[in-house]
């Protein structure tokens, strides 16, 4: 936190963003972090792991300034309820809107959830209500080290095991929203046939997970303790209306029935498509989306937070830390403050904006 500070005494109009490893004690860290960042406001959420422009932090706290100079921002942090997902959501940004203050030029819409969410959909569903297409927003979904087990939010001062914070920030200079991934298509079209929420219980009318497991080449065991492992080198991607593919993820919990799910929900009759990928397409999908965002902009960039996928992560292997380098490399020394998530929001065009094993980009 004090290297975020650096020199500066912050201010109550900044916001401090902070990811910490899900091991700490996140109640003391919040409360740590409010005291030395006072009388700025802290917003934040558990990572996977968390990274810079110039290292790895596999285990550790990872905070970044953002400064009121000629921005304005305001925080909402509420409590998720799980029967009005998105109605949540559109709380939680339409009150970040109002505390922002009056609009600036430009504005933009950070969102940090809880990885659990039952349908992230939701959440960006929600946002869209209160952003519609003119406004993009960005961000990405609490982690923990992969067991699934619980994540956590935090701002206004309070930390929630489901909770979803949002920053609405108001800028006068140029706000850059970008994703990408380095993906692509290798599969047949299979079309959703029977859906519910997260859940594909068919493609083509036949069980998801055999159709699925057929395009694979067979050889997947639903109940292997490792088919998390297995099923993240071959997610599916949805063709969207710019020609490309929002990539999806398939969870390892598996329904029954011979369904699979996700993490976003999944409309009847739309298609997925197996995709492919090894370290240097998707090394080339985090550069793309650096550039995109930065050339948004007039000037370079002063601060750039990056939400990637924590599935990335073994993806990469002992190339993971590639990933920070390629996208500084297009950031022109601008510094980065990014963590690994549970899937990433970004919406620049279209109502969509749910993507996994993805980079989404915010730079100021």
């Amino acid at each position: 936190m004090r290297a975020a500070l650096s020199e500066r005494a912050p201010r109550a109009q900044d916001v401090v963003i902070v990811f910490c490893a899900a091991g700490y004690d996140v109640e003391e860290l919040l409360a740590a972090a409010g005291d030395e960042a006072a009388p700025a406001r802290v917003v934040g959420c558990t990572s996977m792991r968390s990274f810079t422009d110039t290292e790895q932090v596999p285990s550790g706290c990872l905070a970044a300034l953002l400064t009121a100079e000629d921005c304005a921002f305001g925080i909402c942090h509420l409590e998720r309820d799980d029967a009005d997902i998105a109605g949540t959501a559109r709380r939680a940004a339409e009150t970040a809107r109002e505390r922002a203050g009056a609009p600036l030029a430009h504005a933009a819409l950070l969102l940090l959830t809880d990885g659990l969410t039952p349908d992230q959909r939701e959440v960006a569903h929600g946002a869209y209500e209160v952003t519609t297409a003119l406004i993009p927003f960005v961000g990405g979904a609490a982690a923990d080290d992969l067991t699934w087990s619980e994540t956590h939010t935090f701002g206004d001062g309070r930390v929630l095991r489901n909770g979803i914070a949002a920053v609405w920030i108001n800028s006068a200079r140029p706000i850059g929203v970008s994703v990408d991934h380095g993906w692509s298509p290798v599969g047949r079209p299979m079309l959703v046939t029977r859906a519910q929420g997260t859940i594909v219980h068919e493609l083509d009318g036949m069980p998801a997970f055999a159709a699925y497991a057929a395009e694979r080449g067979g050889g997947l065991d639903p109940d292997d303790p490792e088919l998390f492992l297995k099923l993240i080198d071959g997610p599916v991607g949805s063709p969207n209306a710019h020609g490309r593919y929002d990539v999806r993820q398939l969870h390892a919990f598996l329904p029954g029935g011979g369904g699979i799910n996700f993490n976003a929900g999944v409309s009847e009759q739309s298609i997925l498509q197996l995709m492919s990928a090894d370290a240097t397409t998707l090394l080339e999908g985090a550069r793309r989306a650096a550039r995109q965002a930065v050339a948004q902009l007039r000037e370079p960039a002063r601060t750039v937070l990056v939400f990637s996928c924590g599935s990335r992560v073994p993806l990469l292997g002992d190339r993971a830390a590639a990933e920070a380098e390629a996208i500084s490399a297009e950031l022109h020394g601008a510094p980065v403050c990014g963590f690994y998530t549970y899937g990433e929001f970004a919406r620049v065009t279209g109502s969509g904006g749910v993507h996994n094993s993805s980079v989404a980009v915010l730079a100021m």
